[in-house]
């Protein structure tokens, strides 16, 4: 249920991101930017460096819900077995990422194209992406950013059915009616 709960973050993001890149082309810069709020493209936000001295990051979104993802799939080993070696390796061995591997090999792999597909998308036109809040975009760059903006997103809104109606179907909530 976590893996469906990051994917339905990561389908708002990116449905605002393709909302914004459509506002883009039409040269409304003021509502592209008032509709691509936190999309998979970026984040900025201040760290508090020492006495006070704030210093401007930017976090990435993908590198955020991959990151998330990762930690669902492959969740670090409790603290008492991370002393063992054995124990540790065992505990990696119970993953959800492995039983995935074994019980739905093909959702696994759907799903690891689909995160892999849209976090390259983003690495290769997020900074295009911001730019062009700031100064518009031509249609030449709307065309090759998007190439492939909606075929990542219908595969990320994809693989979030497979899983939502894999969950349904193993972990139906209430009884049978009648």
């Amino acid at each position: 249920m976590e893996l469906h709960e990051i994917l339905r973050e990561w389908c708002e993001a990116a449905e605002r991101t393709s909302a914004a890149v459509a506002l883009l082309r039409q040269q409304r810069l003021r509502e592209a930017r008032d509709n691509y709020g936190v999309s998979n493209t970026g984040v900025m936000f201040s760290v508090v460096v020492g006495k006070g001295v704030q210093v401007g990051t930017f976090n990435s979104y993908v590198n955020r819900a991959t990151g998330d993802i990762d930690a669902v799939l492959q969740p670090s080993a409790p603290v008492m077995q991370r002393w063992s070696g054995a124990k540790r390796r065992q505990a990696a061995r119970r993953s959800l990422g492995s039983l995935m591997g074994i019980y739905c090999p093909e959702l696994l792999t759907d799903f690891n194209a689909a995160v892999s597909a849209r976090s390259q998308w983003v690495e290769e036109h997020g900074r295009a992406v911001r730019k062009a809040l700031k100064a518009g975009l031509s249609d030449s760059e709307f065309q090759v950013m998007a190439a492939d903006m909606q075929a990542t997103l219908d595969g990320l809104h994809a693989v979030r059915q497979q899983l939502l109606a894999l969950i349904q179907e193993r972990f139906p909530l209430g009884g049978e009616s009648g």
